[in-house]
């Protein structure tokens, strides 16, 4: 029987604890405070208000671009998995869902985007599991080299400010880079554990047939990185995604008439330390953005603290709401209707 004919098992959503969540929110909220501390908010509502939306507008069009081109390269990532064409639009609902619940919930949205891709392509979780964590590790990955390209640009001074970006972007290089290497092994790794005569002895028949299900399915799901054909198209996607963040960076840029102040490198720059905000559990990197952002203008273009925060906001706004939570909402309604003619 094909991974096709298999129903979508259920997936055990464990609640977040709460402390968890309130300690993000107050890590936000902290640095949201060092964002807005000395700041002169009608000065800066004044930058907000000079705007120009049609600049604006097309940061909304790259973003959805970007989730597209993730949704595109998910398909091939489950291709070995489901044995048939994945439906675009499902992918790419998954994929916005779980972005929406990212701003609320920290990590919230690999859950959704799991849960979601099984139950409406009736997948086994196990199978679609490693896909996601692909697709993380081809973030990682790309992250890696953007730091990579980013230090070789970087000015003296900056590298004196954070003095951290080398060996971070050094330990991000390697980390990506054993961790896709292994991905492919894990499953033969972790058999060849349970095959061992203690852990043998250890585990029951039951939970040990159960596990070399799970392995099976989990081996599946990596085929991908081993496709000599689909490996350079998810590259090439991965790549694209990417460069998709950048160009909403600079085109910020335009909408707040600095392009003059900040070239394209110092963008390039300031999208690197941005980025790293990914990391900071925050309820949508909202506090490490505005901060990471702001100060990456202020060392880079030479731009005051209000405009660089206003930037800030405006990108933050763009990225992790109105494209990803308006979208997401368009997207629930669209699917509901899509329920009721079926």
């Amino acid at each position: 029987m094909t991974n096709q004919a298999q129903p979508a098992e259920p997936v055990k959503q464990g609640k977040q604890p709460v402390w968890k969540l309130l300690v993000a929110i107050l890590l936000g909220a902290g640095l949201l405070y060092f964002a807005f501390r000395g700041i002169d908010l009608q000065k800066m509502m004044q930058y907000m208000q000079e705007i120009n939306p049609f600049y604006v507008f097309l940061i909304f069009a790259v973003g959805i671009l970007s989730h597209f081109l993730r949704a595109l390269r998910w398909i091939i990532l489950l291709k070995p998995v489901a044995e048939r064409n994945v439906s675009l639009w499902n992918s790419f609902y998954a994929v916005i869902l779980g972005y929406a619940v990212n701003v609320v919930i920290p990590k919230g949205g690999e859950v959704v985007r799991l849960v979601e891709m099984s139950r409406l392509e009736k997948l086994p979780w196990a199978a679609v599991a490693p896909t996601l964590l692909i697709d993380r590790l081809l973030d990682v990955a790309l992250l890696a080299l953007l730091v990579g390209v980013t230090l070789t640009v970087l000015p003296q001074s900056v590298l004196e400010t954070v003095p951290w970006l080398v060996p971070g972007g050094i330990g991000m290089v390697v980390a990506a880079t054993v961790g896709m290497l292994l991905l492919p092994k894990l499953s033969a790794i972790v058999r060849w554990f349970m095959n061992h005569k203690i852990i043998k002895k250890a585990l029951p028949d039951k939970i040990s047939t159960i596990l070399m299900e799970k392995l099976a399915e989990f081996e599946v799901g990596t085929k991908c990185l081993t496709n000599p054909v689909t490996f350079p198209i998810i590259a090439l996607l991965s790549v694209a995604i990417w460069a998709c963040y950048w160009v909403s960076f600079y085109l910020m840029l335009f909408a707040f008439n600095m392009q003059a102040m900040v070239s394209a490198t110092d963008c390039l720059i300031t999208f690197t330390i941005g980025t790293l905000s990914n990391f900071v559990p925050t309820p949508g990197a909202a506090g490490g953005f505005h901060l990471l952002v702001q100060q990456g203008l202020m060392i880079n273009g030479q731009v005051n603290k209000e405009q660089a925060l206003a930037y800030a906001t405006v990108l933050h706004i763009m990225n992790y709401i109105v494209v990803s939570c308006v979208t997401a909402a368009v997207c629930v309604l669209i699917q509901s209707f899509k329920k009721r003619s079926d």
